[in-house]
């Protein structure tokens, strides 16, 4: 019988300490990219069509996109982009979703609701398939641990309070950490290249780490909206001139889908990152996830109201299963 990785609610509550800082800094550079994606409501909305309409309109793309007008520089788009961002993070909405990742060798499909307390999930199958009676027994008896005693939860729960200051600041450092570029368009969407600005100086670890990505950005130019990112590390990022560590090699493959108006979630994530700590210990991060069926839940949602939710929602395999 499979291993069900039962704890892993309690494992996700905080980071090894073997890990260390660098791979901590990965994790929020990382998903910063995630991230930086909505578009702009309300004022900031008004504000970027005001400017878009005063300045000189250059107009790029194939067939589908030619009749389209857009700012007069990719950087501004993407300023638009950040401030989108900067505004939906006031949002601070709740979700429930499927997920779809892989740990080890196996590929897990769980439902996650997010509530008072921290995130909860139940698994619906293994690699496809659904639980066992005695599984679903097992997964059960894992929640019901969390339902008298959600301290792992509340953990996750502040280091993820503690990722979004992080990356509100660092959101801000996007459109001078780049230098951003058209490079066509595919249907309606916009393609953007960005590369790093050498006149940008970095102040931080998680900063140098963004700073070295380059790639391309597909964006909506009319909702404002970025669709999809893929990016690489394009040199070796060092830590303490080497001696505290270094990261070898890096890539982050992202994917952004509409949920809703003016609202958007991340669907795909696909995350790869190496280096060493401390010249002996080899560091890695992985991360492949597919995220579907998201279903906006009450900002107040309590953990006992998010299990019997989890519970109501239960979905069928084929479903939940990989696409």
């Amino acid at each position: 019988m499979k291993n069900l990785h039962f704890e892993n609610s309690t494992r996700r509550a905080g980071s090894k300490a073997g890990r260390g800082v660098v791979l901590f800094m990965l994790t929020v550079g990382s998903v910063l990219l995630v991230r930086a994606i909505p578009a702009l409501s309300g004022d900031a909305s008004r504000e970027s069509t005001g400017r878009d309409g005063s300045r000189q309109a250059k107009r790029i793309g194939d067939a589908h996109a030619a009749d389209q007008v857009y700012p007069a520089t990719a950087n501004e788009l993407v300023n638009a982009v950040i401030a989108n961002e900067l505004t939906d993070r006031e949002q601070l909405l709740k979700w429930v979703c499927v997920i779809e990742k892989r740990a080890g060798k196996e590929t897990l499909t769980e439902e996650q609701v997010e509530t008072r307390e921290g995130p909860l999930y139940r698994l619906l199958a293994i690699d496809g398939t659904a639980l066992s009676a005695e599984q679903r027994q097992q997964d059960n008896a894992r929640i019901d641990r969390l339902m008298k005693d959600p301290s792992p939860l509340l953990k996750l729960k502040q280091a993820e309070n503690d990722d979004e200051l992080k990356l509100q600041k660092l959101l801000s450092l996007m459109p001078h950490a780049f230098v951003y570029e058209y490079d066509g368009a595919e249907e309606n969407l916009l393609r953007v290249k960005f590369k790093p600005n050498p006149d940008y100086s970095a102040s931080s670890y998680e900063e140098r780490v963004i700073h070295n990505l380059a790639g391309t950005m597909l964006i909506d130019p009319q909702r404002k909206r970025m669709t999809k990112v893929a990016g690489h590390l394009v040199s070796r990022v060092e830590f303490g001139y080497g001696l505290l560590g270094r990261i070898d090699s890096g890539t982050v493959e992202l994917e952004r889908v509409e949920v809703g108006p003016l609202l958007w979630k991340t669907a795909f994530i696909n995350i790869h990152f190496s280096g060493r700590v401390a010249i002996f210990k080899t560091v890695s991060k992985d991360q492949y996830e597919r995220r579907s069926d998201f279903r906006a839940v009450a900002s107040d949602l309590s953990l006992a109201g998010g299990k019997d939710l989890l519970v109501s929602r239960s979905l069928p395999v084929h479903a939940a299963a990989l696409r």
